[in-house]
């Protein structure tokens, strides 16, 4: 899509946000979550340029799939997203009460004994699941965890995410902007926590880690902060239920070896593995192989 294509897509997309975060306000979970399949659904026949590439990641990530089992397995992860979002705009009217009706956690433990030991945290994710709602749940419980992650190109789209965020106690450090490596910094060195999503090929420092057998380039920062500054990096991840609730495990801290990118390496490993373990409610639409190494030949 052309810039002026864009320009002109993100009001008209935008006012609809509005709209539809107006009309969740008379909506139960469930009503929503009925909704947002719905968007979902159709977004599957509307959005083809998603479409394309959700097909053809998931042929690269599953060789052995048939073409149909890759469509079948795109449309559930266009579904899974559109009830995604429905359940965040829900929320902007709601409070942590409602987010612990609706998320269930096991492993907490493993957070607050790395507190109770002093240690700053790094709570390791992915784009898996409603990893927003994720946030909302840890902070919910009082860690008060910023979040790094880049700014979205549509402005509503930011603003309503930004208010999400917000709400359930939030802070986002918008990656690569001034003062973001030093806010990185100054919260481990307080001993606060931060939440890092390492799955998406970004233009930030990284290394090339093998992802679904494929090389991709993966961020360095996360190995990079947890050695400098004897971080707990905690992996946790939420999922979706059949019943339309949400499981959220926080695993034991990872014992990370000395090299950053043997460290991401391992890292990347607890993603990969959460996307396998629910492959539908990963965003496939997102370009993780997008960049080859520069030894690859072409």
């Amino acid at each position: 899509m052309t810039k002026l294509g864009r320009r002109l897509r993100n009001p008209v997309l935008g006012a609809a946000l509005r709209g539809l975060a107006q009309g969740f306000r008379v909506l139960t979970w469930r009503g929503a979550q009925r909704v947002g399949a719905a968007l979902g659904w159709m977004g599957w026949y509307v959005a083809s340029r998603d479409r394309r590439r959700i097909l053809r990641h998931l042929q690269i990530a599953f060789p052995d799939a048939s073409l149909e089992e890759c469509r079948r397995l795109g449309h559930r992860s266009l579904r899974h997203h559109g009830i995604s979002l429905a359940e965040c705009l829900y929320l902007l009217t709601h409070d942590c009460a409602a987010v612990a009706r609706h998320v269930e956690v096991e492993g907490w433990e493993s957070v607050e004994t790395a507190r109770s030991a002093g240690r700053p945290l790094l709570i390791l994710t992915g784009h898996c699941g409603n990893w927003e709602l994720l946030a909302a749940a840890i902070n919910c419980r009082g860690l008060e965890m910023r979040v790094a992650a880049r700014e979205l190109e549509a402005p509503e789209y930011q603003r309503l995410l930004l208010a999400f965020r917000s709400r359930f106690g939030t802070e986002t450090i918008p990656r690569g902007s001034r003062g973001a490596a030093r806010h990185l910094l100054k919260t481990l060195r307080e001993g606060g926590a931060l939440g890092m999503l390492i799955d998406q090929d970004t233009r930030v420092e990284g290394v090339w880690i093998p992802f679904f057998g494929h090389p991709a380039y993966t961020p360095l920062a996360a190995a990079q902060l947890a050695q400098r500054h004897r971080t707990a990096v905690i992996p946790a991840f939420i999922e979706r239920l059949p019943d339309g609730s949400h499981l959220a495990r926080f695993q034991p801290p990872l014992d990370l070896p000395d090299d950053p990118t043997e460290a991401t390496g391992i890292m990347q490993g607890y993603i990969e593995a959460q996307v396998r373990r629910v492959p539908e409610q990963w965003v496939w639409m997102h370009r993780r192989w997008r960049r080859r190494p520069p030894d690859e030949s072409t």
